[in-house]
């Protein structure tokens, strides 16, 4: 995977029938102040426009002026809120953003990645748009005359005839991850594009990722238990087969489709190393700039 844009993710995108329902009263998020946001306090009401992106994101900041645009021209018609992933995010750079773009629409956190899982969420810039009755009509990662298109219909009537979602048969299932109930094990959470990806834009984050690489390689080779968990932002079989190649990978690494260990172990930050002592974590290391004490 030598681009990190996500035009070949559009081969997963087809036009269909088939519709997502959207009213769970459990998808929260949260907003600039810190408080908490029900999206089905939205939802339902008026059509709906979700866009989640990622401050590092390049693309993201490509269409933060069409974004704007959008919110301007249909703000009034459709409800919008610009959804920050919360993956190696703080506060201060979503601010940073805000300001440089000059954005007014209403900006959270998935701080849970609830939000994204349930929308069905595989990387950043990722568009959602829901009907005034609660259906998700559209999905999508460019902004481009399809969602163009799909805003002036939505502001119109607040309904689109014919839906243009995922193809949700193309969707996988993570491998069970398994915890010995003795002795040790350890188990990194990465992503197979941290450390070239963000090299210009962050390259501490970047020199962190190949350090955690580097170390999870050499708690292997001592004969510890290891393994790697990697988002599946951005990725696939190809690009995991790329990132073991370039760093020598001596443990197991697979994909977490679904995202499902990132949000049950609360990982918004990668590198994440989970160090376990008889099934319980007793270590937690998110700075690889000295060695990992597994003694500690």
């Amino acid at each position: 995977m030598k681009c990190i844009y996500v035009t070949a993710l559009w081969l997963f995108l087809c036009l269909g029938s088939a519709t997502t329902q959207a009213n769970e009263s459990s998808l929260t998020l949260k907003n600039q102040q810190g408080e908490l946001f029900e999206l089905n306090q939205i939802i339902g009401k008026k059509p709906v426009y979700l866009k989640f992106w990622a401050t590092w994101c390049k693309p993201c900041m490509e269409q933060m002026p069409h974004f704007q645009h959008a919110y301007e021209q249909y703000g009034e018609s459709v409800d919008t809120i610009a959804i920050n992933i919360d993956l190696n995010d703080d506060p201060s750079a979503v601010e940073a953003v805000k300001k440089r773009f000059n954005l007014t629409m209403p900006i959270m956190t998935d701080d849970t990645a609830k939000v994204a899982k349930h929308y069905e969420f595989r990387g950043t810039p990722f568009h959602v748009l829901l009907d005034k009755t609660g259906r998700v009509i559209f999905q999508g990662h460019d902004a481009d005359k399809a969602l163009d298109n799909t805003l002036r219909l939505l502001s119109h009537d607040g309904v689109v005839e014919k839906p243009r979602l995922l193809d949700k048969e193309s969707q996988k299932v993570a491998l069970t991850l398994t915890i010995p109930d003795k002795g040790l094990k350890a188990v990194l959470y990465t992503a197979t594009w941290c450390d070239w990806y963000l090299a210009d834009t962050r390259p501490k984050m970047a020199k962190n990722c190949i350090a955690a690489q580097e170390q999870i390689n050499a708690l292997t080779a001592l004969g510890i238990d290891t393994e790697a968990r990697v988002s599946q932002l951005w990725t696939d079989e190809a690009a995991v087969a790329e990132y073991v190649e370039k760093f020598k990978v001596l443990h197991p690494l697979y994909i977490d489709h679904g995202n499902d260990l990132f949000i049950s172990n609360e990982v918004s930050q990668v590198p994440t190393l989970l160090l376990y002592k008889d099934a319980k974590v007793i270590q937690r290391v998110t700075d690889f700039s000295s060695p990992i004490n597994m003694l500690k």
